[in-house]
Formats: C-alpha cells, structure tokens, sequence
C-alpha cells in the first residue's frame, strides 16, 4: 500500500505528497549500491522502480546538518513547481529515528539520532547536458537552450526561486531531447547557508565572479550560469574558446553561412 501512493502520484492521479521511509527502501532495494545512478556533495541519487515507471531517490548525506525549517521551506517550493523545463517532483520523506547506546565505561546511555531527509522525483534516463555539449545539431541546440531558458524564467518571474548551481550536471535530458532543470534549492538546505561564501556550493566556471567572495544571492547570479552554458552549447566546447578560432556565421535567407 505504501508504495501505492507513490505509483499513483507518478501516474498522477494523486498531489506529490510525503512519503514513508520504507516504501523508498522497497523500490531502491533498500538502497542498495547496485541502485546508484548518481553522487553529488549533498546526497546520493539511487533508482527506484514501481510497477508503473521508474523513480529518481535523492538521499541526502547524514554528513550535511539539514536545517528543518529550512528543509520545509525548500519542500514547500517543490510542491509548487510543474513545468515542462523542470524536473518532476513526486514527493519527500522526513523520518527521525531515535536510538539508546549503554556507555560501557560510565555506564551512561548514549542518545543517538539517526535522519533521513529524502527526495523522489522522475527518472530521466536520457543522461545530462554534460554528454551532449558536443555533436549535436544545431536545432537541437536550440531547442535545448530555449528549453532551459524558459525553466529559469519560470522559476525566477513565477516562483522567484533562485537556482544557485546551474550548470551542465543539472540539467537533465529525457529521450525527447527536452532540458529539464534539476537541483534547485539543494544548496541552500544546509544549516546557515545563507550566510556563507556562494563559492562554497557552486561549480567553478560557473560561478559569476562578482559573487564568489560576497556570497550574495540574486538572479544574476543564474544568468551568468545560463551564459557559461549557452556560449558552450553554441560553440561545442566546453570552454570558451580563443577569438581567432571561432566560427562566425551570419543568418542569409534563413540558412546559416560561416564566412
């Protein structure tokens, strides 16, 4: 029954909701190695199949100190989004389990807490924008660039949420070629993250550097992101490139002249 509710809200017949810890340990095999399909500095992303479709687990590392207000806050946000550029989010579990250790020694009991801070969103199968910076056509480029461009926009003007660490890693594809953007919001779960280095949590090259020292939040900081990737994604390579070796092509009559 438990993991009911989530194949329903994947079919979506049924609101993202929160979910039990142990549903999420059924469809991952209770988060085994074997389910891994990604890493990144907050948590671990794991597979997870229902009978209707497959799921992405994100778990956040214990090692990170989740502020639950915080937490909330972020949730609150995913609850809130649906766009056709965003990655789908499905649901979440916050469980706290508390356990009792007997100190041999003093023979004092030991109170120890163990969290678990989860996030489930569709799986995108189709891999990030990072495979396919190079070799790809020029319609598709476009498509893409278009894509997460209008993500962001939805994100900033509708929902005036600040990504943080756009970059190619977060930006997935599906078999469609549709950019769908990912991550959002994850830096900012860490206790007192607002009042740290923005160099702390982002991707160099990334990384707007007016903002590297001042750790200012702003939507321009996205948009030097989304600049770094759109010049990428133009060129085809992954930095930019020297002036004397780019391309220059002028639209005549609708096709695309390189002079």
């Amino acid at each position: 029954m438990e993991r009911d509710v989530l194949e329903r809200i994947f079919a979506g017949s049924i609101k993202p909701t929160d979910l039990k810890l142990s549903a999420l340990q059924s469809i991952t095999g209770n988060f085994s190695e074997k389910q891994i399909v990604g890493t990144g500095g907050f948590g671990i992303v794991y597979k997870g199949v229902l009978q209707n479709g497959q799921v992405a687990v994100k778990r956040i590392k214990n090692n990170h100190t989740i502020d639950e207000k915080v937490f909330r806050r972020e949730v609150n946000n995913l609850l809130h989004v649906s766009h056709k550029n965003i990655v789908r989010f499905l649901g979440f579990c916050s469980h706290t389990e508390h356990k009792v250790f007997e100190n041999e020694e003093s023979r004092d009991y030991i109170y120890a807490e163990n969290r678990e801070r989860i996030l489930c969103f569709e799986y995108v199968n189709n891999g990030s924008l990072e495979k396919y910076i190079t070799g790809l056509q020029w319609d598709t480029r476009y498509s893409i660039i278009k894509g997460i461009c209008d993500g962001l926009q939805y994100l900033h003007v509708e929902k005036h949420i600040i990504h943080m660490d756009l970059k190619p890693a977060n930006i997935l594809i599906d078999y469609n070629m549709v950019a769908k953007i990912t991550d959002f919001g994850l830096s900012r779960m860490e206790e007192n993250a607002q009042t740290k280095s923005t160099a702390g949590f982002s991707s160099p090259g990334y990384t707007a550097p007016e903002y590297i020292d001042k750790g200012k939040m702003s939507v321009k900081y996205d948009v030097y992101s989304l600049g770094i990737i759109i010049i990428e994604l133009v060129t085809g390579q992954r930095s930019i490139p020297d002036s004397n070796s780019v391309r220059v092509f002028h639209i005549v009559g609708g096709l695309f002249l390189q002079i």
